[in-house]
C-alpha cells in the first residue's frame, strides 16, 4: 500500500470568469495535457463541458447530442491503458426519487481540437437500497471500475460497479459506509471525489474539507484505509476537486462567477 503523504496551505490557482461556467460542479484534469482542465455545471445546463487552460480560459466547448442533463455532479477524466476518456455523472438526486441514474463517456478531445459534439457511451446504474443522493463520482485508472460516494448527512456509502463492457443497465453493489466529518458547515455532505492518475490515491472532498486515501492491494478497500485530511481554502460553495496531472496536487473549485480554483501542493 502507498504510503500517507501530508497537503500545504491552499494557493490560489486560477479564476475563470465566463457566463459559460457558473455553477461549476465537475472538475477534471487531462492526463496527457498539462495545464488543461475540463468542468461542466450543475443541474439547469445542457449536455455539455468544457475545456479550460491554465490562464482561465474555456478553449472549447463538447456537446453530447443526445444525451440528459438531469443534475450532473461530478467528472473523471482518466487515463485507461493509454486512451484518455472522459466520465460524466449524472447522478444528483436531491429528492432521491430516481430509477436509475446516468454515466456517460466519451473520448478525450484531442489536444488543440476545437468546439464540437462529441459521440459517448451510456450506463444507467441502479442502486442495491433504492434511490441515493449523490455528487462523488470516480473511476480507477488501473481497471476502469466505477464508485459512487453518496451524499447524506446521516452518513454517505461508497458504490462499486466493475468496468461496464458496453453501454447499457447495471447494478451497483454496496461495498460499505463511509463515516466522514471535516468539521465547519457541511463537513459531512460529500460533493466531489477523484482517482489519482498514477493510480495510487483518492481524495474525497465536502463543503468544508478532503480526505486521502492511499489505495491497498485490494483496491475496492480504499476508503477503508487511514486517511490523511487536507486543508481547503474558504469557497463559496465548494463542489469540485480533482488531481492534477502529475498526481502532486489537488485542484479545488467552487460555485460561482467568476469560478475560483485553488491548488493544494503537496508539502516538500
Amino acid at each position: 500500500m502507498q504510503s500517507a503523504r501530508n497537503y500545504g496551505i491552499p494557493q490560489d490557482f486560477m479564476e475563470v470568469d465566463d457566463s459559460r461556467l457558473t455553477e461549476l460542479s465537475g472538475l477534471g484534469s487531462s492526463p496527457f495535457q498539462d495545464g488543461v482542465f475540463y468542468g461542466h455545471n450543475d443541474s439547469g445546463d445542457t449536455a455539455r463541458f468544457f475545456r479550460m487552460s491554465r490562464e482561465g480560459r474555456i478553449t472549447a466547448t463538447f456537446t453530447l447530442t443526445g444525451a440528459t442533463a438531469k443534475d450532473w455532479e461530478d467528472m473523471a477524466v482518466v487515463n485507461i491503458a493509454g486512451r484518455g476518456w472522459v466520465y460524466l455523472a449524472d447522478i444528483g438526486d436531491n429528492n432521491r426519487q430516481r430509477a436509475d441514474v446516468v454515466i456517460y463517456r466519451t473520448r478525450e478531445p484531442e489536444a488543440g481540437v476545437a468546439s464540437r459534439t462529441l459521440t459517448f457511451e451510456t450506463y444507467r446504474l441502479k442502486y442495491p437500497d433504492g434511490p441515493r443522493d449523490a455528487e462523488a463520482f470516480l473511476v480507477d485508472p488501473r481497471n476502469g471500475d466505477f464508485y459512487i460516494v453518496s451524499k447524506a448527512a446521516t452518513g454517505s456509502a461508497v458504490y462499486h460497479l466493475p468496468a461496464p463492457a458496453r453501454s447499457g443497465g447495471y447494478r451497483l453493489t454496496k461495498l460499505g459506509d463511509l463515516p466522514i466529518a471535516t468539521g465547519g458547515l457541511g463537513g459531512n455532505l460529500v460533493t466531489a471525489a477523484d482517482w489519482s492518475h498514477d493510480g495510487k490515491y483518492v481524495v474525497v472532498r465536502t463543503y468544508s474539507g478532503a480526505r486521502e486515501y492511499p489505495v491497498p492491494a485490494n483496491r475496492r478497500d480504499w476508503f477503508k484505509q487511514p486517511h490523511v485530511s487536507v486543508e481547503l481554502p474558504v469557497e463559496r460553495q465548494g463542489e469540485a476537486i480533482c488531481y492534477n496531472r502529475s498526481s502532486n496536487a489537488l485542484i479545488s473549485g467552487s460555485e460561482g462567477r467568476p469560478a475560483l480554483f485553488a491548488i493544494i501542493p503537496l508539502e516538500p
